[in-house]
This record gives structure tokens, C-alpha cells and sequence, in this order.
């Protein structure tokens, strides 16, 4: 009998049933791993759509057997929906581009209409991309892991405040004038909605939604179950058919046992221990990771991120639940070396 292929057992992980090999995942946001013809600064990449395309689909062309994740959509960063609540962006030539802070105020959401993402700051753009990208995908591609010509990703409502009013701003706030700040994150959290749904109007019922959201990692536990869980919940119970994902690397050790109330499928992890993560999390949630970016991962020799893999595989398949990938983000510069042996730990 043939064996399943990495999507075959993405699924099975995905429902918590451990498959004959652990399915791995390249995390391909913003080219990390390569600049491909035409890509002469990253800036190319978010200001090309072709290049675009051509850089996240980059590892499937690569690499036999691997996922890529968050996937094939209109990628910005985390800039994109800030600026449709009037965040100035700014660009340089290999930095991604970033959202500048510009409310005097909180309360001066009030005055703001609801967003258009037919009209407002990027997202226009990013629809029109999303367009092209998903009519120039070959299907074979889809054939692989079905869930390509679905995609979106958008950055959570607390990342989309801060980047609007600051972060010492928000924070402040969360003690000063809680009814404001849940008034806030409600009127933000219409707005990601409304870009999520103008997506699935692009390309059908969206099949992976990924949340970008990395204030959860800052704040108490008693501010991310006031702040973050009924509203980082309420967008994924928006797209019920879709594998929701959660991405923040950072330390969570203090709301693990919280994580399960975001609604979430998957979280992308890093700055936790595995076997602290896998115990708290496991039977709830599917384990993206964990393979440090920077000390393995862009540093290590194959050799090395060999070992490591096969670490986490021991640690963390067992009972499935688990896709390997880096534990957050890749560097620029990772060598395609590494990420092979990476695929191999996993794959064989």
C-alpha cells in the first residue's frame, strides 16, 4: 500500500491520530528563504504579485513531501489592516512594511466610519491580488494540499489596536477604561471580518484562516481573557469549515492552559518548551513547530537541525497532533540545506 502523502497526514494529525510519518510544514511568509528571479529587495516582493506568487510557492518547487503554511494569500505583513483604520505605512527595501501608531486618543475611533476593504488602505490591493494569485495557481498545487485555493491571514485585533494607537497607549487603557477598550477591539474586530469575508468572496469558503497576533505574549492572563479570547474567538467562529491557526511564538507559559479558548485548530509555536506545551495543549490543539529559526534553523548544520527534528518528532508526534516546522518564523538567509534536512527528519 502506497504511503499517504504530507497532506493526507496533516489531516490525520490534525484530528489527533498519529500517522505513519510526522507531516512538516515551511512557514513561507514574506521570501524568507529565497529571492527568486526579479526579487532584487524584499520590497519587490510585496509590490509584485507574480513575485509574490512565484516566492511563496518557492518551497513546493524546492522540496518534495512538505506543507507550506499560512500558504497563497496577499501578503503585507502585519501592516495591512491598521492601515485600513488610517495607520500610515511604512516601507523600506528589506524590511517588511510596518504600520505606524497615529491616534491621539482611543476614543478618536469613534469619529471613524466602518471599513471598506474595497476602498481602505491596502486591502483593495491585497483583494486584487488575491484575484490574480488564485487564477494564475496551478492546479496542481492544490492537488498536493487541498487547502491552497483558501487561504487567508490576517493579524488579530490586538496587534491591529496597538499598531493604531501604540502600545503603551492600549496597555494603559486596559486599567484606565476597560468599556473603551472592549468598544475598540469590537469596532476592529467588525473591520477583520469584513476582510475575511470579502476574501471567501475571492475565492469560495475559506479552507486555512491564520491569525497573526502576538500581544497575548505581553499581557496578563486576566487581560487576555477580558481582551483577547472574545474577540480572537469570535473571528474564527466566523469560518466554521476552515482549519483555524493561531501564530505567536512567543513565551505563552503563562495562558497556556487559556490557548484552547481562541477557537483555534493550530497553534504555531516557539518560545515554549515542547513536552510543557504538548501536556498543557496536546489534546486540544495541534502543535506547529518547534525548530528555534535562528539557532537551528538559520545557524545549525544539517546535521544539527536533523537531530533537533527528530527530537521534536519523538517529543511531540506521539498521539499525533503535531506538524514540524520552525518554531516561529524563518530568517532570511536559512539555508535550503537546512530546511532539507528538516523534510528528511520527518519525511525520510
Amino acid at each position: 500500500m502506497a504511503r499517504a502523502n504530507v497532506y493526507q497526514d496533516f489531516l490525520t494529525s490534525l484530528s489527533h491520530q498519529e500517522p505513519s510519518r510526522a507531516p512538516v510544514a515551511i512557514w513561507n511568509t514574506r521570501s524568507a528563504l529565497v529571492r527568486v528571479q526579479g526579487a532584487r529587495r524584499l520590497l519587490d516582493y510585496y509590490q509584485d504579485v507574480e513575485i509574490k506568487l512565484r516566492s511563496q510557492l518557492f518551497p513546493l518547487d524546492r522540496f518534495d513531501d512538505c506543507l507550506i503554511i499560512p500558504g497563497v494569500w496577499p501578503d503585507y505583513g502585519v501592516a495591512l489592516e491598521a492601515s485600513a483604520f488610517g495607520s500610515p505605512v511604512r516601507w523600506s527595501d528589506d524590511n517588511p512594511p510596518q504600520a505606524m501608531p497615529y491616534m491621539d486618543q482611543i476614543a478618536d475611533f469613534r469619529k471613524m466610519k466602518p471599513i471598506d476593504p474595497k476602498e481602505d488602505g491596502l486591502m483593495p490591493q491585497a483583494l486584487r491580488e488575491y484575484r490574480y494569485m488564485l487564477a494564475n495557481l496551478d492546479r496542481g498545487y492544490v492537488e498536493r494540499i487541498g487547502y491552497l485555493d483558501g487561504c487567508a491571514v490576517t493579524t488579530g485585533p490586538l496587534e491591529v489596536a496597538a499598531a493604531m494607537a501604540g502600545h503603551t497607549k492600549l496597555y494603559v487603557a486596559f486599567y484606565d477604561d476597560v468599556q473603551l477598550v472592549h468598544a475598540f477591539l469590537e469596532f476592529i474586530t467588525d473591520g477583520i471580518i469584513s476582510y475575511l469575508k470579502a476574501l471567501e468572496r475571492v475565492a469560495g469558503e475559506l479552507k486555512l484562516v491564520t491569525m497573526i497576533e502576538h500581544v497575548p505574549g505581553q499581557i496578563s492572563p486576566e487581560h487576555f481573557n477580558e481582551y483577547a479570547v472574545p474577540y480572537i474567538s469570535r473571528i474564527f467562529r466566523e469560518f466554521p469549515g476552515a482549519i483555524k491557526l493561531y501564530h505567536n511564538e512567543d513565551n505563552l507559559s503563562h495562558i497556556l492552559g487559556d490557548l484552547p479558548k481562541l477557537g483555534a485548530d493550530i497553534w504555531h509555536f516557539g518560545d515554549v518548551d515542547p513536552a510543557q506545551a504538548k501536556a498543557a495543549v496536546g489534546s486540544a490543539l495541534t502543535l506547529l513547530g518547534n525548530l528555534h529559526p535562528l539557532r537551528v534553523l538559520l545557524e545549525g548544520t544539517p546535521d544539527q537541525v536533523n537531530a533537533k527534528a527528530k527530537e521534536c518528532i519523538a517529543s511531540l508526534a506521539p498521539g499525533g497532533g503535531f506538524v514540524l516546522c520552525s518554531g516561529g518564523g524563518l530568517a532570511p538567509g536559512t539555508p535550503l540545506d537546512n530546511v532539507a534536512a528538516m523534510i528528511t527528519a520527518a519525511r525520510g
